[in-house]
């Protein structure tokens, strides 16, 4: 986002090393901000669209990175909206005294030796550059294509939230009681290192969940220690030791 400001700085540092002392010092500064800034700012808002296309994701992928296509969407208008009206009025309280050639400076000397060959090579080629442009840009619309709106990596933190349902209307004391008969029963893995679950909600509107909800939080051993056995069996293995419980629980994937 300081790009804007980095190159109106350096177009206001050409300006002021080639005119100084024959224009006024606000004149240069905005005649350099005029210079660059219109093409920073479409330049800014090209970015801000490219992040359009994350608010068409959907589920849980949009649920995780919609916040973050709003945050970026929103700093990069702010950004271009700064670098047009902010920024030339920095300059010219901020930007004093001499201004030094960029030949004076080895780094920058060392950067124009590469840049201007490949600039020169850009524009004595600008066709077959835009056609091979054009080229990769045509070469996307097959995978384009095939690229869905719903994506999750394989999720695995080390440890497991267990919220199963049971009937609706269960009383507070069979609840915790089948929670009781849960906690006990899963603390029985060997890889289980502790378990502690509730049931209902707190006292708060935030969190609606029903006493017929229970959600167990289970923390595991260290992987070393656990038998061979893959992360799967233990959803797998499941559905089998709650038979042992007297009250049914539903089975469903969580949200």
């Amino acid at each position: 986002m300081i790009d804007a400001a980095i190159i109106m700085i350096e177009n206001a540092h050409k300006h002021l090393e080639r005119n100084k002392g024959k224009k006024p010092h606000w004149e240069i500064i905005m005649d350099s901000s005029r210079e660059v800034g219109p093409a920073l700012f479409y330049s800014l808002l090209v970015i801000t669209v490219s992040f359009l296309p994350v608010f068409a994701l959907g589920q849980q992928s949009g649920r995780m990175f919609k916040p973050l296509a709003y945050t970026k969407t929103y700093a990069m208008g702010a950004a271009a909206l700064l670098s047009i009206t902010l920024v030339p009025v920095l300059m010219g309280w901020f930007i004093r005294g001499k201004i030094p050639k960029e030949e004076k400076n080895p780094i920058n000397r060392f950067l124009i030796w590469i840049y201007h060959p490949v600039v020169d090579f850009v524009i004595k080629f600008r066709w077959g550059v835009l056609v091979a442009a054009l080229a990769i840009t045509a070469s996307i619309a097959i995978p384009l294509k095939r690229t869905g709106s719903e994506f999750m990596p394989p999720l695995w933190e080390g440890d497991m939230l267990y919220m199963p349902t049971t009937l609706p209307g269960i009383s507070i004391t069979k609840a915790r009681e089948l929670l009781q008969q849960t906690d006990r029963i899963i603390a029985e893995f060997p890889e289980v290192e502790t378990v502690f679950g509730k049931v209902g909600r707190a006292e708060t509107a935030t969190d609606p969940a029903p006493l017929s909800m229970i959600e167990t939080n289970i923390l595991l051993k260290p992987r070393d220690e656990w038998r061979k056995i893959p992360v799967e069996r233990f959803y797998s293995d499941w559905p089998n030791w709650t038979g042992l419980l007297q009250t049914p629980l539903g089975w469903i994937w969580p949200e």
